[in-house]
């Protein structure tokens, strides 16, 4: 699928794409980039890696404090 998208990847590439954070409430509790224990409101993105035979797709979650943590 991504490489429908970005041409430029070729076969045994590792690639990741990222989207954007949206604003989500968790009525069960998820893993957070820094690894502890979230629910309620918190922020989501999907993440997809391409490894070179299939894509990956995972979702990341975060409160806004590990959000900017973790892109500094």
């Amino acid at each position: 699928m991504l490489r429908d998208h970005f041409p430029n990847i070729q076969k045994g590439d590792v690639t990741s794409v990222e989207r954007p954070w949206h604003s989500v409430f968790l009525i069960l509790p998820r893993r957070s980039i820094t690894g502890g224990w979230i629910w309620g409101q918190a922020y989501r993105r999907r993440v997809w890696i391409y490894t070179g035979f299939i894509d990956e797709p995972q979702s990341q979650y975060g409160t806004m404090f590990d959000i900017m943590r973790w892109s500094a």
